[in-house]
C-alpha cells in the first residue's frame, strides 16, 4: 500500500471512530424540555486577556466568575483571524474547506451548499438570532439570513466603520443592519448589541432560542470610554493597551449583565452559555507593548499557540455539566458545531459531516472515554490570491496533544515548553516526521478547497439587487497591484477617491460574478455608498467604464454626480465585473468604483 493511500486509510478509520463516540454518547433529553443556547464570541481577545488566567492589570470579575462555574477547554484551538475562527465554528468544517482563507478579497465569502450551525437548529424548531459581527459574507447566499438566523443585527464587514459598514459608521451610537434595513442606534456599540439580544432572548415565544452573540470588541479602531481607559493608563499601562482593556472590561459588564438576566428570569438552567475568543489575542494593537501573554508565545495572526489559544467556557447547570472543572484534552473551534447538536439532541446525520469531533462525554465528566489521538492544523492564510502554494508552509501549524510542528520545520514539545522557545526535532524525529506527513497529507486535501474562490451570485429571486464592495475585490485585469490589499476601511476608500496614494492599498480590482439568471442587469457604480454626504468625494469630469467578462461599457461622468448607471443585458453564468473611473481632472488619479449596485430588471 502506498503511502498517500495508507494515510488515507488511517484518517477515515480515526473519522468512523469519532463518530462512533459520538454516538455512545448522545445525552436524552433534558425533562424533554430543549435547551436554549447562547455563544458569546468576542473579537481579538486571546487566552491572556482575562483576570481569571492571571493577567494581573484587566479587571473582568463577571468572565472570571463564569470560568469558575463552567467547564474551561484548557487546549482549546481557534484560528489565528476572525473571518477563519466564525467559518468553522458555524460550520464544523476546517474554513479552508468552505471558502475563508482570509478576512477580505472574496475569500471571506462563505461557501454555498455548506451546512451550518444555525441552519441545523433552525430546522429543529429553534428560533435564531445574530447579534454583532457576522464576516462571512454581505452578499447572497453568504449572509447571515441565508444561513440560518431567523433575526439579523449586525454591522457589515469586518469590525464597524470598515469599508461594507455604514458610512461614518462609530463605536459611539452605530448605524446597525437590521433585517435589511439600517437602523440608527444609541449608546456605544457592545451595549448596543447586548441589550438587542436580551430584548430578542426575552419574547414571550414557546420555542427554544439560539442565540450568537458575536461582539466586534476589543477589536480595533479603540475607540472606548476615556473615563474607563484613564482606569487602566493609571496603571502604568501604554494607551493602546490600556483602550484595548477598557474595552474588555466594558464586555464583561455587558456579558454579566445579559448572564444576570438569565438568571433573574429562570433561563440559566436550562441554557447552554458557551463563551470564547475568536484567535489570539491583539493586545490593542500593539503586541510589542504586551505585559501578559499567559506565557504563550505570538499574538493574532501568528502560528504560534499565542495566536490561536482563546479562552473557551462551556456552562449548563441543568445539562449534567459539572462546572468548576478543566479539560486538558486537545479540542478546536470545530468541535462546537457537533457538540451543541449533540447537548440537544438534534442530530447531525450524514448530511451534516463536520471535521470536529462532540465534547459531550469530556463536558459530562464521563469515566474511560475512549477518545481517539487527534492533530489539529491552524493556517493564517492570507497569502496573495493564487498564491497559496507558496504559503503552504507559511503560517502553517500541526500539532497534537503534546507537540506542535510549526511552518514545517520547528517541533516544539508543549508539554515542558509552553512558550515554544526550543526547537526539539533533533530529539524527537519520530514525532516530527509524523505531524510532517500528517499536514503534507492536510495540505493536498484542502489546497484545491482553499484556491477556490466563490463568485458572488447576483440575479437571484431570492436577492433581485446585490451590493458590491472593494473589499472582495480579486485581481485586476486593468493594472496589476502586486500584493497590495483591497481597500478594506473607509479611511482608504476616502483617501483613494480624494486622490491620494496609498502604499499598500489597490486602486483597481475586480469581483468574481455569477449571473443567476439571464436578463436585463442596471449596475450603479459608485464612489461612496448611497447613505454618505461628504461632496469632497463626489466625482469629477471624465469617463467610467464597465469591464463584464469581455465586454466594455463607458458612459461619460459629470462633475458633482453621485452615481453612474449601466442597463446592460447580461447572460447567465460565471464571469469578472470591474470597474475603470478616470477623470480630466489631474489631481484625481484613475481608480475602480469602490461600491457597485447590480439590480435584475427582467428576463431576455
Amino acid at each position: 500500500m502506498k503511502l498517500s493511500a495508507l494515510m488515507v486509510a488511517l484518517c477515515s478509520q480515526i473519522l468512523l471512530s469519532t463518530y462512533a463516540v459520538a454516538a455512545a454518547h448522545r445525552p436524552e433529553p433534558l425533562n424533554d424540555i430543549p435547551p436554549n443556547v447562547l455563544i458569546i464570541l468576542t473579537d481579538d481577545q486571546g487566552l491572556s486577556d482575562l483576570g481569571f488566567y492571571g493577567n494581573p492589570s484587566l479587571e473582568t470579575p463577571n468572565l472570571d466568575a463564569l470560568a469558575r462555574d463552567s467547564v474551561r477547554l484548557e487546549d482549546f484551538l481557534a484560528s489565528p483571524t476572525c473571518s477563519p475562527t466564525r467559518a468553522a465554528l458555524l460550520t464544523g468544517k476546517h474554513e479552508f474547506k468552505v471558502g475563508i482563507t482570509h478576512t477580505i478579497s472574496g475569500r471571506s465569502l462563505l461557501k454555498p451548499n455548506v451546512p451550518s450551525l444555525p441552519a441545523h437548529f433552525q430546522a429543529a424548531g429553534y428560533r435564531t438570532a445574530i447579534f454583532g459581527k457576522w464576516h462571512l459574507g454581505e452578499t447572497y447566499p453568504s449572509r447571515p439570513q441565508d444561513r440560518g438566523f431567523d433575526e439579523v443585527f449586525i454591522h457589515l464587514g469586518g469590525g464597524i466603520g470598515q469599508t461594507p459598514d455604514y458610512w461614518g459608521n462609530s463605536y459611539f451610537d452605530p448605524h446597525i443592519y437590521h433585517n435589511g434595513n439600517w437602523q440608527a442606534t444609541d449608546g456605544y456599540c457592545t451595549a448596543v448589541f447586548s441589550r438587542a439580544a436580551w430584548n430578542w432572548i426575552d419574547q414571550s415565544a414557546p420555542q427554544p432560542w439560539l442565540a450568537y452573540l458575536s461582539l466586534n470588541t476589543p477589536h480595533t479602531p479603540l475607540q472606548i470610554d476615556d473615563q474607563l481607559t484613564q482606569k487602566y493608563l493609571d496603571k502604568g499601562l501604554p494607551e493602546s493597551q490600556a483602550r484595548f482593556y477598557a474595552m474588555i472590561d466594558d464586555l464583561d459588564r455587558e456579558v454579566g449583565e445579559l448572564l444576570q438576566r438569565l438568571e433573574a428570569t429562570g433561563r440559566a438552567d436550562n441554557t447552554i452559555v458557551l463563551f470564547m475568543g475568536d484567535n489570539g489575542s491583539a493586545k490593542g494593537g500593539r503586541p510589542d507593548q504586551m505585559e501578559f501573554n499567559a506565557g504563550l508565545r505570538g499574538t493574532k495572526g501568528s502560528p504560534y499557540q499565542g495566536g490561536v489559544r482563546v479562552p473557551c467556557l462551556i456552562r449548563w447547570p441543568a445539562g449534567n455539566i459539572q462546572g468548576g472543572r478543566s479539560v486538558e484534552t486537545l479540542t478546536a473551534i470545530s468541535d462546537i458545531f457537533p457538540t451543541l447538536a449533540e447537548l440537544a439532541n438534534i442530530p447531525l446525520g450524514q448530511h451534516t459531516p463536520t471535521d470536529g469531533r462532540s465534547l459531550t462525554a469530556l463536558l459530562q465528566n464521563e469515566q474511560d472515554v475512549d477518545w481517539p489521538k487527534r492533530s489539529i492544523v491552524t493556517h493564517v492564510g492570507r497569502w496573495p490570491n493564487g498564491q497559496a502554494e507558496t504559503h503552504k508552509y507559511k503560517g502553517s501549524a500541526i500539532r497534537n496533544q503534546r507537540f506542535s510542528l510549526v511552518e514545517g520545520k520547528a517541533l516544539y514539545d508543549l508539554q515542558n515548553d509552553r512558550a515554544e522557545q526550543h526547537d526539539v526535532k533533533s530529539d524527537y524525529p519520530e514525532a516530527f516526521n509524523t505531524l510532517s506527513k500528517q499536514y503534507d497529507q492536510w495540505w493536498s486535501e484542502v489546497r484545491p478547497l482553499a484556491e477556490d474562490v466563490p463568485p458572488i451570485t447576483v440575479g437571484a429571486t431570492a436577492a433581485p439587487i446585490s451590493h458590491l464592495t472593494c473589499m472582495d475585490w480579486g485581481a485586476s485585469a486593468i493594472k496589476d497591484q502586486g500584493d497590495k490589499y483591497p481597500p478594506w476601511n473607509q479611511s482608504y476608500v476616502r483617501a483613494l477617491a480624494t486622490g491620494q496614494a496609498l502604499e499598500n492599498i489597490a486602486r483597481f480590482g475586480a469581483w468574481a460574478i455569477d449571473f443567476a439568471r439571464a436578463g436585463t442587469y442596471r449596475i450603479t457604480l459608485r464612489t461612496l455608498p448611497e447613505e454618505a454626504s461628504d461632496a469632497a468625494v463626489r466625482l469629477k469630469a471624465g469617463t467610467a467604464t464597465l469591464i463584464i467578462g469581455k465586454q466594455t461599457h463607458s458612459s461619460p461622468i459629470k462633475t458633482g454626480a453621485t452615481a453612474i448607471d449601466f442597463e446592460i443585458q447580461i447572460e447567465k453564468g460565471i464571469t469578472t465585473l470591474e470597474t475603470l473611473l478616470e477623470y480630466t481632472s489631474p489631481d484625481r488619479a484613475a481608480h475602480g468604483a469602490f461600491y457597485v449596485s447590480i439590480q435584475y430588471l427582467d428576463t431576455l
